[in-house]
């Protein structure tokens, strides 16, 4: 068997000290702090936030799907989701307090913007037509 040579030794060596500089790191780094809960007033200002938007995002999703409501229904909750995440970016709160509060404020009836209206229903799955 042969010996390996210097640089051989020297690479592995090298890759074996960056693969134990970085456990180490990950093992000793501190989490990212999640912010705060999400107070009831913010919840129902994000809840209106989404309310309002709902028609604009569900006429996109259906130039995007036009014969397919059940894709309609698909792409409005991508848009729902990035706008809520981008909520949350903004008044620095939980993701999960934005989607719970849309969850909330539809299963609860919470009162919508005047003007407002929110489809609470799900259309069946079918086949896709075809374009």
């Amino acid at each position: 068997m042969q010996r390996p040579d210097r640089e051989t030794v020297f690479a592995w060596a090298l890759f074996g000290a960056i693969l134990v500089a970085g456990i180490a790191r990950a093992a000793t780094v501190a989490p990212i702090p999640s912010p705060p809960p999400a107070g009831d007033l913010d919840r129902h200002a994000v809840f209106n936030v989404l309310a309002e938007e709902e028609r604009r995002m569900r006429r996109q999703a259906a130039k995007d799907f036009p014969a397919d409501p059940w894709s309609q229904d698909d792409a409005f909750h991508n848009f729902e989701y990035k706008r809520a995440r981008g909520l949350a970016g903004e008044r620095g709160m939980p993701l999960e307090d934005v989607l719970r509060a849309a969850d909330e404020g539809m299963h609860a009836h919470w009162p919508a913007p005047p003007g407002v209206w929110l489809n609470p229903s799900v259309p069946p799955c079918r086949p896709r037509p075809i374009h």
